[in-house]
């Protein structure tokens, strides 16, 4: 069995506002094994996304404990923070997040730019990423002349060029047509399956929740339902 990459006991997170304290997640158990598919559904204000942030090391947990690949995160300061999610997590968003004017190459190379890598190779590791998202021939392009499918491709590449144990995706299709949308996934699912990623997806579309292995339900801040609804085993390809 794989070695559990998360582990939280008891999360709790609210936000506190001139004195007023808002609860958003009111205790929270689960474990996630390493090179598992994640998705955590949930209506509009269940929470779902705090918890993404929280695990993706952008906020903090105000109760409970959090274990990212056995480390106890969950007193670490803001540069620690910071220093765990540049080394161990890709981030993929809906809105794509990229600079428009910038080419795809110089796009993908971002995460590196404050990094210790040297120049040639940072142009390396994002030609590998680029590539393998299916982009060889869009690399000189500039982001804004990218159809969306194409720029959130771009987005991936960028969130695999530290080769990140962990990736989160949200909302990964909500820009999208159903066709780029299923192209992404494929994309998901090959980094996963054939790569061995653990892939953590934020989503309230069912047809998408569906094409990981495991389900988390949220509502209210609390968590529903942990369901596995399919076997990793099976290869679960979505374009042909």
């Amino acid at each position: 069995m794989s070695q559990d990459i998360i582990r939280v006991q008891g999360l709790k997170k609210s936000y506190f506002n001139e004195g007023i304290e808002t609860p958003v997640l009111h205790g929270i158990d689960f474990s996630i094994p390493s090179g598992q598919f994640v998705a955590i559904m949930g209506p509009s204000g269940s929470g779902k996304s705090t918890l993404m942030h929280i695990l993706g090391f952008l906020d903090t947990l105000t109760e409970g404990k959090y274990i990212f690949d056995g480390r106890d995160v969950s007193t670490l300061d803001d540069d620690q923070l910071a220093q765990m999610r540049g080394e161990n997590v890709g981030f993929i968003f809906q809105a794509f997040n990229l600079l428009p004017k910038t080419s795809v190459l110089d796009n993908v190379m971002l995460p590196l730019l404050y990094s210790k890598v040297p120049p040639a190779e940072r142009i390396k590791m994002a030609m590998e990423a680029i590539e393998s998202v299916g982009l060889g021939h869009r690399v000189h392009n500039l982001s804004n002349q990218l159809s969306g499918g194409e720029r959130q491709r771009v987005a991936i590449a960028r969130a695999l060029i530290r080769r990140p144990s962990v990736i989160f995706a949200d909302e990964p299709t909500g820009n999208l047509d159903s066709k780029s949308g299923a192209q992404v996934m494929q994309i998901l699912q090959d980094l996963n399956l054939k790569q061995g990623h653990t892939v953590i997806l934020v989503t309230h579309e069912t047809s998408t929740a569906e094409h990981a292995e495991r389900i988390l339900k949220l509502r209210d801040g609390l968590l529903q339902s942990d369901e596995i609804v399919r076997n990793r085993n099976i290869n679960r390809g979505l374009v042909k």
